[in-house]
C-alpha cells in the first residue's frame, strides 16, 4: 500500500486521466452501517456529475478535481449517509492498475485515513488481495 508520509499523491492531471469519465469498482476497508457489502461502483462523469452504487443503493452528487484532491458533494437522499459529510475530499495514490483512497477532509475538517481502493471497471486488478 501507499504510504501518504513519503508517495506523492496523483497530480490534478492524472487524476483527470484516472476519473473523468469513468467508473470505477472497488472495496471499503470498513463496513457501511445497513450495507451487507464492501464493494462500491463510482462513475464520475465528463461533466462533473458522481454515481455511487453499493448494495443495490445509488447516490448522486457532484464531483471535482483541484491539485491533488478528489472531492465529492453528495446529493440528500432517504439514507442522507453520505450528504452529511459534504464536501468529501481524497488523496488518490496509484499502485500498479489500482487506487488507493486516502480521506482528507470531511465537512471541511481535516482527517486523515485509508478509506477504499478501487481499479477502473473492466481492467483485471493486478493488486492484493483481488478487488471481487
Amino acid at each position: 500500500m501507499p504510504d501518504p508520509e513519503y508517495d506523492a499523491a496523483l497530480s490534478e492531471a492524472e487524476l483527470i486521466i484516472a476519473f473523468k469519465g469513468q467508473t470505477h469498482r472497488g472495496t471499503y476497508n470498513f463496513k457501511r452501517v445497513n450495507f451487507r457489502t464492501f464493494g462500491f461502483e463510482e462513475t464520475t462523469q465528463n461533466d462533473g456529475g458522481v454515481k455511487h452504487v453499493q448494495d443495490g443503493h445509488t447516490d448522486t452528487g457532484r464531483y471535482t478535481i483541484k491539485d491533488e484532491l478528489l472531492c465529492f458533494t453528495y446529493d440528500p437522499n432517504e439514507r442522507g449517509e453520505f450528504a452529511r459529510y459534504n464536501p468529501i475530499c481524497f488523496n488518490i495514490y496509484r499502485r500498479g492498475n489500482c487506487y488507493y483512497h486516502y480521506q482528507r477532509s470531511v465537512n471541511n475538517r481535516p482527517v486523515s485515513g485509508f478509506t477504499a481502493r478501487s481499479v477502473i471497471k473492466g481492467d483485471s486488478p493486478d493488486c492484493a488481495p483481488q478487488i471481487s
